[in-house]
């Protein structure tokens, strides 16, 4: 069964089943979503090289303002995971828990970025670390 793997915190849970699941190939720029009531979305990373998941990830979030949690499943790599979080996913859908400390490994290797994230932190959190 997979565990649910917290992109900000790097904690691990059960992987509760979500709300929703959308299919990799839906265009979530001209498709129109019924979310009201919905507060957990997956979407399927399918390949490695597939990046579709990545948009629809920060796609949701500006254009549809989702403010639910968004985990991402399927062939979900450690270095991809950074990126993930930067779009506005939540968490992601590992098989393999050995492979956890990788996952984390990669989210805290960079500090600063030159793109503004999704989820913008305040500049005081930069000074200060995070509360």
């Amino acid at each position: 069964m997979p565990k649910l793997l917290d992109l900000r915190a790097g904690d691990i849970a059960e992987a509760p089943e979500a709300d929703l699941a959308l299919a990799n190939d839906i265009d979530l720029m001209t498709e129109e979503l019924a979310l009201e009531g919905v507060s957990s979305l997956r979407l399927e990373l399918p390949a490695f090289k597939d990046g579709r998941a990545f948009t629809q990830v920060r796609v949701l979030r500006e254009r549809h303002g989702f403010t639910g949690e968004i985990r991402v499943a399927g062939h979900v790599i450690p270095d991809q995971a950074l990126m993930l979080h930067r779009l506005g996913a939540d968490k992601v859908e590992i098989t393999d828990e050995s492979r956890a400390e990788d996952f984390r490994a990669t989210l805290s290797s960079y500090r600063f970025a030159y793109q503004r994230p999704v989820r913008e932190e305040p500049a005081f959190a930069l000074r200060r670390g995070k509360a």
